[in-house]
């Protein structure tokens, strides 16, 4: 893993956009992110080639997964949940971590669940697809539910 600084905007768009077709965001907005205050983005690496990334943003006491992708050549390796591991392991441990998740999206459903991720919201329309447009489900993972880094 290394940590992304705004010299990395290019790469984070480039696997944004494989990753995300059509809802990637540009390296001008990842260098406005980057930039951000509480902003922390990790980079997963496949040998010497980026492969995914994570980008967390953190205030008064909480904390959001804003962002979380790996490229289609590197996905099922593993990649996303050295990333979530990867920030649980940088959060106190008391902080609450939230993130939204497409309601039809099983595979990161899943792999939330097994970090211990609990729903506690939904945003009706979040998310724009070819079809329409779907929910959202926020979901939770508190120091109440056994502590950040611990997956059941």
């Amino acid at each position: 893993m290394i940590s992304a600084d705004p010299s990395h905007a290019e790469v984070l768009a480039a696997i944004h956009r494989a990753a995300m077709p059509g809802d990637a965001w540009s390296a001008d907005a990842w260098r406005s992110l980057l930039a951000a205050p509480g902003a922390r983005t990790r980079i997963a690496m496949d040998g010497t080639a980026p492969a995914g990334f994570l980008h967390l943003r953190c205030a008064g006491g909480e904390a959001e997964v804003v962002m979380i992708a790996t490229h289609p050549s590197a996905q099922r390796r593993g990649i996303a949940t050295a990333l979530l591991e990867d920030a649980l392991a940088a959060l106190d441990g008391g902080m609450a971590l939230f993130l939204e998740v497409a309601e039809r999206n099983h595979a990161a459903r899943a792999l939330y669940a097994g970090f211990g991720f609990e729903p506690v919201g939904r945003r009706p329309g979040y998310y724009r697809t070819p079809s329409g447009r779907q929910d959202a489900l926020v979901l939770r993972l508190g120091h109440n539910t056994g502590g950040p880094g611990q997956r059941r």
